[in-house]
């Protein structure tokens, strides 16, 4: 999976819906590829997109297509470059390795069109403890060093 050249987060939430929010949200264009669990499995159903946030609870993307609807679980792997610098296990030892990738089974929680694009939200629904981890130390650093 190739990092996209650019791509642009939506605009950032006003503090109204900043407040509704469980979890902190970092805006970061990673690559990623969803694939819609069914039966029997579809090998081409992998859908390659970019996100516009992530956070401990989920994240946004472009939608990337009309087959998904609101309640689809999905596998998602997001490609996180400096993921396994935040691990506090094994994984920690490949931290240079270019390809870094935070698995999770995702629940589309929403699609709605925003500014002229269809986006997309996925809730976590099954995560290893260890990547949440990581991804929550990745985003309180961002967060720490933007203070």
């Amino acid at each position: 999976m190739n990092m996209p050249d650019r791509v642009s987060a939506p605009a950032m939430p006003n503090d109204d819906d900043v407040n509704k929010r469980a979890y902190q949200r970092l805006p970061r264009p990673y690559p990623v590829e969803v694939a819609k669990l069914s039966f029997p499995m579809n090998k081409s159903g992998v859908i390659e997109t970019t996100c516009c946030d992530i956070s401990k609870g989920g994240l946004s993307v472009e939608a990337p297509s009309s087959s998904l609807a609101v309640g689809d679980t999905c596998q998602l792997k997001v490609l996180i470059p400096t993921l396994n610098k935040y691990s506090s296990s094994f994984f920690k030892v490949y931290e240079n390795d270019a390809e870094q990738y935070f698995n999770a089974l995702g629940e589309v929680a929403w699609i709605k069109p925003i500014g002229g694009r269809r986006l997309m939200g996925f809730r976590f629904v099954n995560v290893v403890a260890e990547q949440s981890q990581a991804l929550e130390r990745l985003i309180q650093k961002a967060f720490a060093t933007t203070d």
